[in-house]
């Protein structure tokens, strides 16, 4: 075993965290730009919009089903590649990872509990995310949650771990 292999992974760091969630939330937006599209082209943009004086709004049921698939198409980016590798595009650039104490990926349900707890981190002024500073296991109120925990992916060192 080398030396890397037997240390238990060591918490990323709150500053990782958040380029991470920055970098993912560009793609969220690109994601939420087609998502938007498709659901007022399926709806029809005619349809979808009401005149209010000078203003032009969206009806509120149409408002309330683009708000549900923005969710939704959120939820599944990062549960796609939180259950399959552990790392969406802003965490491994970022090099950190979501996972279970075993070290394995999270399951579907975790996502769930995971993503939705994020959401209820972010209020007030992030303070789910701030309590990963004052704890001893560097957890922030949705890992508590999913009982899952963002660790630090180390780079293997050159030559290492390599078959000759």
């Amino acid at each position: 075993m080398t030396e890397s292999s037997t240390q238990a992974p060591r918490p990323a760091p709150l500053w990782r965290r958040l380029a991470a969630m920055a970098y993912d939330s560009v793609l969220i937006m690109a994601i939420w730009m087609v998502v938007a599209f498709i659901v007022l082209s399926l709806f029809g943009i005619d349809n979808a919009r009401t005149v209010e004086g000078e203003a032009v709004t969206l009806d509120p049921l149409y408002k309330n089903i683009l708000f549900a698939a923005m969710i939704l198409s959120a939820w599944s980016f990062f549960a796609w590649f939180w259950t399959h590798s552990g790392q969406t595009l802003g965490m491994q650039a970022w090099r950190v990872r979501v996972e279970n104490t075993d070290g394995s990926s999270i399951s579907a349900r975790q996502s769930v509990v995971r993503f939705l707890g994020a959401l209820v981190s972010m209020l007030p002024a992030g303070l789910g995310y701030w309590m990963l500073l004052f704890n001893a296991r560097k957890e922030a109120f949705h890992d508590k949650l999913s009982g899952s925990s963002v660790v630090l992916v180390e780079l293997m060192e050159k030559g290492r771990n390599r078959k000759s």
